[in-house]
């Protein structure tokens, strides 16, 4: 169970009290990320969550803040996506206190000194360069820019080199003062604290963020579905990263938890189809599995592998003959059973840390503006029948909406392109 408690400056505060856990975790999340980003500023939503430890007026330098984090023996990190930004601590209960006022602390007072930004630099670039050599990081940039093209849910994240030196303080300063405000916020707690104290205690640390509304919006999604698509990167690897799927459902569809049953059915798991047909019966990959996933305005159901080069072409075959047959044929009663006890089975045991169900109640907030209990979540995946996963897998497993993006030494695509087009 959570409270959620709205200010009247629209800053929310969600309180997931647990027992049995000796921690608290701490969330503070930012309703902004790459999707809110124009070209010219591409990668500063990622670029300003380093920016945060940095320095603040109250603690003036990055070893301030990291020594304080290290005396806590606390689990701390930022993460940056397309459509938020989240700065968490996870420690022992007795350092509540001090983990929110550090978190609040960053959150309102960040120097972003021109030193430390031209300094940090260098550590972009590097963290692109690292994830751009490292292509089960790179094809899920590769996939989303093929989806997607050029608009911001196209875009990396991280944004481009060229952007990231070219950055002033005063872009940062901007940036922050219009983005980062009490309505585009939400502080979550979890785990074992006392929820009335906490409560006045956010109230009193976030005070000061200022209340105006934030000045970026998200633009409209412009419709990219009139596959079949693919795009291949040429690139001498030791696998070929593949990903092969369809343009899906938003987190507010409501078939969405349907089609996250189908993305199980099909690559969730040692028993779901995908993994049975590339990795057990054929035995090309190592690593294959499915999901659909849900931004606020777009979604995907994708399948991953990585297989040998002269395995590619069966590969994708037989993850289109899956897709055909989910699309054509019922799911049985059983395995959709199955399925529904694994969710339940691996949520549960997921949710046993306090960082998860920070995460499990927060995403979900700054997504939909409607965090879930558990419980209702549960609900809805049993409410999902045989007949709606056909309705999903017909739906999307469509021509128009397949997509193939790899990274491998391929630099002619005309065979790809052929099966996907024959589908």
């Amino acid at each position: 169970m959570f409270k959620k408690t709205t200010l009247e400056s629209g800053l929310r505060i969600i309180t997931a009290p647990m027992q049995g856990t000796n921690t608290v975790t701490v969330l503070v999340l930012c309703g902004t990320g790459s999707d809110y980003e124009s070209q010219n500023i591409s990668g500063i939503s990622h670029f300003l969550e380093h920016m945060f430890f940095k320095g603040t007026s109250n603690r003036p330098s990055p070893d301030d803040i990291k020594h304080e984090l290290d005396g806590m023996g606390s689990i701390s990190n930022a993460f940056t996506t397309h459509e938020l930004t989240g700065y968490h601590i996870k420690a022992a209960k007795t350092y509540l206190p001090q983990s929110l006022d550090l978190l609040a602390d960053i959150y309102k007072n960040s120097l972003l000194s021109q030193e430390e930004i031209n300094r940090e630099r260098q550590v972009i670039v590097e963290e692109m360069h690292r994830d751009r050599d490292t292509p089960t990081l790179f094809v899920w940039w590769v996939w989303e820019s093929l989806l997607y093209g050029d608009q911001p849910a196209g875009w990396d994240v991280i944004g481009e080199e060229a952007v990231i030196r070219g950055l002033k303080r005063e872009d940062f300063a901007d940036y922050f003062t219009h983005q980062y405000v009490a309505s585009n916020t939400a502080v979550v707690i979890a785990g074992n604290f006392d929820e009335a104290e906490t409560i006045e205690r956010v109230k009193s640390l976030f005070s000061g963020v200022r209340q105006t509304a934030p000045v970026r919006t998200k633009p409209a999604l412009k419709d990219t579905a009139k596959g079949p698509f693919s795009k291949i990167v040429y690139k001498e690897t030791d696998q070929t990263h593949l990903t092969i799927g369809f343009h899906g459902y938003d987190a507010n569809h409501p078939r969405r938890y349907a089609a996250e049953i189908l993305g199980t059915i099909l690559g969730g798991s040692w028993s779901s189809r995908m993994w049975d047909r590339i990795r057990e019966k054929l035995g090309l990959a190592y690593t294959v599995m499915t999901a659909h996933e849900a931004y606020s305005n777009r979604g995907y159901l994708v399948t991953y592998a990585g297989v040998d080069h002269k395995n590619v072409t069966q590969t994708i075959k037989a993850a289109l003959e899956e897709y055909k047959k989910i699309a054509k044929e019922p799911v049985s009663d059983v395995e959709l059973k199955r399925v529904k006890d694994y969710i339940r089975g691996t949520t549960l045991i997921g949710l046993e840390a306090s960082n998860a169900v920070a995460n499990f109640v927060g995403m979900e907030e700054m997504i939909t503006g409607k965090p879930q209990t558990v419980e209702e979540v549960f609900a809805k995946l049993d409410a999902v029948t045989s007949q709606d996963i056909a309705a999903v897998a017909a739906d999307i497993i469509r021509p128009e909406y397949l997509n193939l993006a790899m990274i491998g030494p391929f630099k002619e695509s005309t065979e790809f392109e052929k099966i996907i087009k024959e589908f």
